[in-house]
């Protein structure tokens, strides 16, 4: 695994969509992972990952941990010789 790709989230569906779809479009030539540390978001965005993309690791936060623990706790089980932090926007 060469990037593990870590996007927090809280309520950004719609910002979430285009960008898992961007990195599918345009990732090429090497492996990787999407990981997505959700903060409890009530828009519909965990629903949407689990049914669009299936593929993407889905940490479902049971509160708002804020942008840094969100961040750490995908970090835990991240596989890619790289870690690429990406905000949705």
């Amino acid at each position: 695994m060469n990037v593990s790709i870590i996007i927090v989230n809280f309520n950004t569906k719609q910002l979430l969509l285009n960008c898992i779809d961007s990195i599918y479009t345009h990732t090429k030539d090497i492996s990787f992972e999407i990981i997505v540390s959700d903060n409890a978001s009530t828009d519909g965005s965990v629903e949407m990952v689990k049914t669009q993309f299936p593929n993407v690791i889905l940490i479902e936060n049971k509160m708002n941990l804020g942008f840094g623990a969100a961040n750490n706790k995908a970090l835990k089980i991240a596989k890619g010789k790289y870690i690429f932090y990406l905000n949705s926007d």
